[in-house]
């Protein structure tokens, strides 16, 4: 095995040579399509399918370990329906768009038994806020203002309405006699509000895995991935990849594992995360 001095070594001096020769404006092109390729291997801009993102894969790698899910930003139901599918956990799904919602009812038919939906969003507190939206059943629709500076949502969430928040913590005495597993959160944008409304759930159930999508909303927000691993401190953290059979442990307080583009990061309880290191 090579010596990790030898490879510094190797590395500095092809990275003087790299920079030699693409570290000049007539070149950046190409170092953008090296980035950007470099940044999908290593989990970002991975959409389109749950396949695609690797969600797929990570579902099938946890199934054994799950018997209570919590499917947060649910839209239409499809990750709802990968759970239910593809594991035997029941599952708990909460969506306020209203068009959205009727598809999820679609779905609990075909679940009745495994699938519990509410028509609400969750938030830091209990409150009536402005959804906005492009289409009815829209999967960027956002309760964050202001979100045209973003190229893939633009002038398009032009629709508001009114809908009701609850902190996660509103349902604690229901889950009283429950242990919660895994919580799904993708909410485009509002997941530290997700978290920060539901303290005393986290505090009791310490779920084994906790799935964030973490991309530019954030960075509208000042927020950062280390902002929320301080959410869920008794866990490590971890990136799913778009292939392979294994999870990429990270340090989220390093400025390479902040980069704010579509990625999705699971927290991994610290008594159960060496496995999947």
């Amino acid at each position: 095995m090579i010596h990790k001095k030898v490879l510094l070594f190797i590395y500095k001096k092809i990275s003087k040579i790299y920079v030699l020769i693409f570290g000049r404006k007539s070149m950046q092109l190409i170092n953008d399509l090296i980035l950007s390729l470099s940044l999908k291997g290593k989990g970002y801009m991975n959409y389109g399918s749950f396949k695609d993102s690797g969600e797929k894969f990570f579902i099938n790698l946890i199934k054994e370990e799950i018997n209570l899910s919590l499917d947060i930003g649910a839209n239409v139901g499809n990750y709802t329906k990968m759970l239910l599918s593809d594991t035997n956990s029941k599952v708990i799904s909460f969506e306020p768009l209203p068009k959205a919602f009727e598809e999820l009812k679609e779905v609990k038919s075909n679940f009745q038994d495994r699938l519990e939906i509410h028509n609400i969003a969750i938030g830091v507190k209990d409150e009536i806020l402005e959804l906005s939206y492009g289409t009815e059943k829209s999967e960027k629709a956002s309760l964050i203002k202001n979100l045209e500076k973003i190229s893939f949502i633009q002038g398009e969430n032009k629709n508001k309405i009114s809908v009701q928040v609850r902190q996660l913590d509103y349902f604690q005495s229901y889950f009283k006699n429950k242990v919660i597993d895994f919580i799904k959160i993708d909410t485009e944008g509002f997941e530290y509000e997700v978290l920060k409304g539901a303290k005393n759930i986290l505090e009791i159930h310490r779920p084994k895995f906790i799935q964030v999508e973490f991309n530019w909303h954030q960075l509208i927000k000042k927020q950062t991935l280390y902002n929320l691993s301080e959410l869920i401190n008794f866990s490590d953290v971890f990136k799913i990849l778009p292939h392979g059979n294994k999870l990429l442990h990270i340090d989220p307080f390093r400025p390479e594992n902040n980069i704010y583009h579509l990625s999705n990061y699971v927290f991994i309880r610290k008594d159960i995360s060496d496995k999947y290191k």
